[in-house]
C-alpha cells in the first residue's frame, strides 16, 4: 500500500487569517486532522482527472489533503489533547479511490491515530473511518 506522511493539526483554521468558525456555526475547536502537503492533493487530483477526463475537476478541500482524526467529539479524557501538535505521522492508503457526497478520498491505515483517539478516551474507530481527502465538488 502507499504511504504518506503528515502533520498532526489541532483545531485547524479554515483560511489563512486563522479563522476556525464553520458555515454552520461551529468551530473547529475540536477537531484534529493529519494535514499532508499541498503537492499531495494537487497530485492526487491531476490523476483523477488523467484517469476520468470526463468527471468534473475536484476542488481543494479547505484543508488541503488531510485525514480527520476527531471530528469535533467530545473528549472524555482531554489530558493529552495538542500534546501532538506538528508532529509527522505516517499512514498508508487503500486504492481505489472513492467518492461520496462531495468528497474524493481514499481509506486510510493508521494505527497511530487509532491509538491516539483511545488514549482521549474516544472510541478507536470515528464514525466516518479514516480517510484522507483530497478534493471536493464544492
Amino acid at each position: 500500500m502507499p504511504r504518506l506522511s503528515g502533520l498532526y493539526r489541532f483545531a485547524p483554521p479554515l483560511d489563512a487569517s486563522g479563522n476556525r468558525m464553520r458555515r454552520d456555526g461551529r468551530s473547529t475547536d475540536g477537531w484534529l486532522i493529519i494535514q499532508c502537503d499541498p503537492d499531495v492533493g494537487r497530485y492526487l487530483r491531476r490523476l483523477r482527472m488523467l484517469e476520468r477526463r470526463a468527471a468534473p475537476p475536484l476542488a481543494d478541500p479547505l484543508w488541503g489533503a488531510h485525514v480527520s482524526v476527531v471530528l469535533g467529539e467530545t473528549l472524555p479524557d482531554p489530558r493529552h489533547w495538542n500534546d501532538r501538535e506538528g508532529r509527522v505521522v505516517e499512514f498508508e492508503y487503500v486504492h481505489p479511490p472513492r467518492e461520496v457526497d462531495q468528497y474524493a478520498f481514499f481509506p486510510v491505515i493508521c494505527e497511530e491515530a487509532l491509538e491516539y483517539r483511545e488514549s482521549l478516551g474516544l472510541p478507536r474507530e470515528p464514525r466516518w473511518p479514516l480517510h484522507l481527502t483530497f478534493g471536493n465538488f464544492k
